[in-house]
């Protein structure tokens, strides 16, 4: 290597950073990161590394940041595209990156050493002792990284990848990970591009452009350049455009074939090994892009140890993000991606295998769960799940609830793709595991939509025994929607097809329930009779202590305080016996109500209180607010404002929180005249 004859030349300073782009939205926690760590001056200078997904900004922050501290790097700054995820080609080997820095650095090209380690050699001599910048951008893994590292603590290297790049992280560099802008950064970088008088003009059609991109960087700025192209014309015909693309990703292009967000994805994803690549098509198949491991597990009809180990590389490749213990999300786009590609490549017979599993997970699993919430419930026999499901059981009602809570949108999406796809009895099975958890968190009107469908999956299937609990079903959603004309007709219509004296029994108590709540107490009254007669002739000892429960309701009603109190006793002793415990509290409630109407006040708050405890326990939201209106009534008859003024509030919260608005209105009524 004769280095000597032609030594390089010190007046060159290599300016080799493209242009950034003309704006830089949020990242303002990132960029710290960046003027903390690349800093010539501190011993020693430091490697970061920008990771993310493909089109969420890595490059233009390196670049924004890179040309905003031109002057920390007086003896220039060297810049590649590595090639890693972008061309169709094979991407620059490290030894043409050497002789391409070398030669920015004042290396005749007759010094240039034919072998990479003495080019890497003569690189780190070059720079020994100079203050550059040297950004790598677009990276595929440490191997093309490495040789590119200057050996001198004055210099600073920022690499930007869609891979993990532990490797470096090994050799003390910092990782810094784009995620997606927010709502407002998002509108921000769309009025950068269009203007703030055009978004303004068009709130709804730029909200759904904002919508629909996600916070991705790439996705809203080819939005805009779609709609910048054409001037003259209004932003809603850009929305109407990527409406009508429905869930695909035509309309993310920049309209002259300069870029467009399904190739950027394509990167990513021609780098996937087979079973990784396999397993992403898949995942686009889940009906949400947040899902857990087990979930992943079913769909794909892999182990766990081998789902954990696709998923790891995926989120190494930045095509999904494990942002909680076992859970994962992809963005909207990449998963809409993932989706379109499985549609193409997989075997149809493939997906429709893929989807059993992923609606057999969902459904067992929820059962699981619904049988801890509700373990009295009539048992029906479930369905059996397809070959390579593994649902989940739980341990208690406090996992299966949070379970319940973290997968409530998927659960209900699921239902509607099964809806879709013509699979009435799975439709029928989701309405029946939602019902509990949907009437616990308050979620009424949620309750109602699966419910409807359940129904309509019951007529489809033709079973007299499925419609029957399927309208029963739909009759108390509607009753707690307060839509009780319509909660009597389903069910009057249960009760016209209901066999047996156990099913004949819980339509008379539901019934018995809709007409207390339309102040029919004649018919509710009657209703709750013949419910009592039937649960003791079929022997089910928590449907009798239901029923006395609603008849010491309706003696309070009559003055009878004395028979409502036996009665109301005598139910809870037989839901303390069975365990029931949301029995229990329902009945303690009446108790409180049957003390204060007796005008037994602090009776009544003892009552309310147990009742209370009772019910947050179990997490039941939609009782709790009635239970904590109670106890302020019972706290104000005692002349205690202060209390009751407090639980006055947390009930109109949690009404207010669970859409029911009528109620909210009433107990803010009741809050002005306190105040006042």
């Amino acid at each position: 290597m004769k280095v000597d004859a032609y030594p390089p030349d010190p007046r060159i300073v290599p300016r080799q950073l493209p242009l950034p782009s003309p704006w830089l939205i949020g990242r303002q926690a990132e960029t710290t990161v960046l003027t903390e760590t690349l800093d010539p001056r501190a011993d020693p200078a430091s490697v970061v590394v920008i990771g993310g997904p493909g089109g969420v900004g890595k490059t233009a922050l390196a670049l924004h940041w890179a040309h905003q501290h031109l002057d920390r790097f007086p003896d220039g700054q060297l810049y590649t595209d590595l090639g890693g995820f972008d061309r169709p080609s094979e991407p620059p080997s490290p030894l043409s990156v050497l002789h391409s820095f070398l030669m920015a650095l004042g290396t005749a090209p007759g010094a240039l050493p034919a072998g990479e380690q003495s080019a890497a050699a003569l690189y780190r001599s070059v720079l020994a002792g100079k203050r550059v910048l040297v950004v790598l951008d677009n990276a595929a893994d440490l191997p093309q990284v490495a040789p590119l590292l200057p050996g001198t603590r004055s210099c600073a290297v920022l690499v930007t990848s869609r891979a993990n790049l532990a490797g470096l992280r090994l050799r003390g560099a910092t990782s810094v990970r784009l995620d997606v802008l927010s709502a407002a950064e998002a509108r921000d970088l769309l009025i950068r591009q269009l203007g703030a008088e055009k978004v303004a003009a068009e709130p709804e059609a730029a909200d759904l452009l904002l919508a629909r991109s996600s916070g991705l960087p790439l996705a809203v700025s080819l939005i805009a350049a779609r709609a910048a192209s054409r001037p003259g014309l209004p932003l809603s015909v850009t929305a109407e455009e990527l409406r009508s693309s429905g869930d695909g990703l035509d309309a993310f292009d920049a309209g002259d074939g300069s870029a467009d967000l399904r190739t950027v994805l394509s990167w990513s994803y021609r780098g996937l090994g087979l079973d990784d690549a396999g397993g992403f098509r898949l995942l686009g198949l889940l009906p949400l892009p947040e899902f857990d491991e087990a979930a992943a597990g079913s769909l794909l009809a892999l182990s766990s140890a081998r789902t954990t180990a696709l998923l790891r590389s995926l989120d190494l490749k930045s095509l999904l993000r494990q942002h909680s213990p076992k859970r994962y999300r992809m963005h909207d786009l990449v998963h809409r991606y993932a989706g379109e590609l499985a549609e193409h490549v997989d075997a149809p017979g493939e997906l429709i295998a893929a989807r059993r599993r992923i609606a057999d997970f969902y459904l067992l699993t929820a059962l699981h769960a619904d049988r801890l919430l509700y373990p009295h419930r009539a048992g029906v026999a479930p369905p059996i799940a397809e070959s390579g499901v593994k649902p989940l059981e739980f341990a208690g009602e406090a996992a299966a609830m949070e379970w319940l809570g973290a997968e409530h949108r998927t659960l209900c999406a699921v239902q509607r793709l099964a809806a879709a796809e013509n699979l009435p009895a799975q439709v029928w099975w989701f309405a029946r595991a939602l019902d509990t958890y949907q009437y616990r968190q308050g979620l009424i009107h949620d309750n109602v939509e699966t419910s409807r469908l359940g129904a309509d999956a019951a007529e489809r299937l033709g079973s007299p025994v499925m419609s029957v609990l399927a309208q029963r079903q739909l009759g108390r959603a509607c009753t707690r929607a307060g839509l009780l004309d319509e909660a009597l007709t389903w069910l009057s219509r249960a009760l016209v097809l209901a066999t047996g004296p156990e099913e004949q029994a819980h339509t008379h108590h539901d019934l018995a329930r809709a007409h207390a709540d339309r102040a029919d107490r004649r018919n509710s009254r009657w209703h709750s009779e013949q419910a009592l007669e039937l649960y003791r002739r079929a022997g089910n000892q928590i449907g009798e202590a239901h029923a006395l429960n609603a008849l010491a309701r309706r003696h309070t009603e009559a003055g009878d305080h004395e028979r409502a109190r036996e009665y109301a006793t005598k139910a809870l002793s037989l839901h303390e016996k069975h365990g029931n415990g949301s029995g229990a509290a329902v009945t303690l409630d009446n108790l409180g109500s049957i003390a204060r109407s007796a005008g037994l006040p602090l009776e009544a708050e003892r009552s309310y209180s147990r009742a209370l405890e009772l019910t947050l326990g179990q997490d039941n939201r939609f009782f709790a607010a009635e239970v904590t209106e109670h106890l302020a009534e019972a706290q104000f008859s005692s002349g205690r404002l202060d209390e009751a003024t407090e639980h006055f509030q947390r009930t109109y919260e949690l009404y207010v929180a669970q859409h029911r608005l009528p109620e909210a209105e009433r107990i803010r009524g009741r809050l002005a005249a306190l105040h006042t």
